[in-house]
């Protein structure tokens, strides 16, 4: 919705407004979502290539994986529902019968949790071709981490069985830590290579991430994220990442409209108390 529509709304459908769900399209983001298009419409293979999408926490990972979902929505054609993309998350301990359930749930189908985890794969690979599931995307794959190495062994080879057989993609997605998990077999390491979403510099990409979400802010008076002072404190308070970088920008638009000022500016930053990440743990507990 153009912006100059949105500030003449009712204040409290301006609230609604950013407490929404964000997603900016940047650089490194948009470098991802054409890797998973590419996934997308990649031919039946022996050897499909997947990847894993690392980074720390709360920094976009799950925000572009979600955005390709919404890209890609299951949709009607003649001879029924098509699913082309299934998004999971990885059970809290790696249990694969766990994540097939998920995964049959996704696609509705019916199933008995007593069921073995090879009548469950044959129903997971049966409806993939049936529904015509494309990509597979398994998020928080660092919980497998929880179990034993044996375990973490047993449920990545489950997870390169289902490539090797649905001959689709695969991608999974989580902190650094994934990493170990997949080093407990070379195949597994060489099948699922990181593609890496590193923490913001204070840099010229991070001032075209601000001057994006400032055009966006539905705020009455414009204003200058890109102002050098202003700028430099998003980034120290926000540490670099992007998700708190949106909370703490979200927060401070939502006070800038009750406050009746309807801009950001660094007196406004101080009045809300935003502490950083880091220093949370130090807030003492009353």
């Amino acid at each position: 919705m153009d912006r100059d529509v949105l500030c003449e709304m009712p204040i409290e459908d301006r609230i609604r407004h950013i407490q929404r769900d964000w997603f900016v399209l940047y650089p490194r983001a948009k470098i991802i979502l054409d890797k998973l298009s590419v996934l997308l419409e990649y031919p039946d293979n022996v050897r499909p290539p997947s990847f894993m999408i690392i980074g720390d926490p709360n920094n976009g990972k799950t925000s572009i994986a979600n955005y390709f979902l919404k890209k890609h929505t299951p949709y009607e054609e003649p001879d029924g529902i098509k699913i082309p993309v299934i998004m999971v998350e990885a059970p809290a301990k790696p249990r694969f019968e766990l994540l097939l359930g998920d995964l049959l749930l996704k696609m509705g189908v019916p199933f008995r949790h007593s069921e073995s985890e090879g009548a469950k794969l044959e129903k997971l690979f049966y409806y993939m071709k049936e529904l015509e599931v494309k990509l597979i995307i398994v998020d928080e794959i660092h919980n497998v981490l929880s179990g034993t190495v044996l375990k973490q062994r047993e449920f990545m080879n489950s997870l390169k069985r289902v490539v090797n057989e649905s001959k689709r993609p695969l991608v999974l997605i989580g902190t650094k830590d994934a990493l170990h998990a997949a080093s407990t077999d070379y195949q597994i390491q060489s099948r699922f290579r990181p593609e890496f979403l590193p923490l913001w510099k204070f840099d010229s990409e991070f001032l075209s991430l601000l001057y994006t979400i400032q055009e966006s802010l539905p705020l009455k008076n414009k204003s200058n994220l890109l102002e050098e002072k202003l700028a430099r404190t998003l980034y120290d308070y926000s540490e670099g990442i992007l998700g708190e970088l949106v909370s703490l920008i979200k927060d401070l638009a939502i006070s800038a409209i009750q406050s009746g000022k309807e801009k950001i500016d660094l007196r406004l930053i101080k009045e809300i108390n935003w502490v950083p990440p880091s220093k949370r743990r130090e807030i003492p507990i009353l």
